[in-house]
């Protein structure tokens, strides 16, 4: 392999590099989150392609702060403080995907940024939302634990 070989295959990896990544357009969840949640996690963990423990459980957190505000309420939409919250929180997931490739893989996976989009002020949406989420760390355990025993 020459020095234009090497150099070759740099430019075209600083030019696919340098794309940005694709629209995030909003989407509906699914009914059946709960099994969209499993397939997401065995798929990465089928590919060695798996998210910590900690990066997933801090944005379980992120989502449960905006979850139990919301479950006091009794309106069909959320509060503006909720919707701040899902601004930060989408801030912070595409931050997150910035600094770890496994982040970012979990969130395409996921359709988390897209779903989010789908909620708009919906109350129950949210609610929905926030137990998917539960859905993804609860399986993320489940299947780490199964792979350890």
């Amino acid at each position: 392999m020459g020095y234009n070989d090497r150099n070759s295959q740099g430019r075209q990896s600083n030019r696919n590099a340098s794309r940005p990544p694709r629209q995030v357009t909003a989407r509906p969840l699914p009914a059946n989150y709960v099994d969209e949640a499993e397939r997401v996690i065995r798929s990465l963990y089928d590919e060695r392609n798996k998210i910590s423990t900690n990066k997933i459980r801090n944005l379980l957190s992120l989502v449960s702060e905006i979850y139990n505000r919301e479950n006091l309420r009794t309106a069909d939409t959320i509060s503006e403080e909720s919707a701040s919250g899902l601004i930060a929180l989408r801030i912070r997931m595409v931050y997150e995907a910035g600094r770890d490739d496994a982040v970012k893989l979990f969130l395409e996976r996921a359709q988390l940024l897209e779903y989010i989009k789908g909620l708009g002020d919906s109350r129950a949406k949210l609610m929905g939302f926030a137990h998917y989420m539960e859905a993804l760390v609860a399986y993320h355990r489940f299947i780490l634990h199964m792979k350890e025993g």
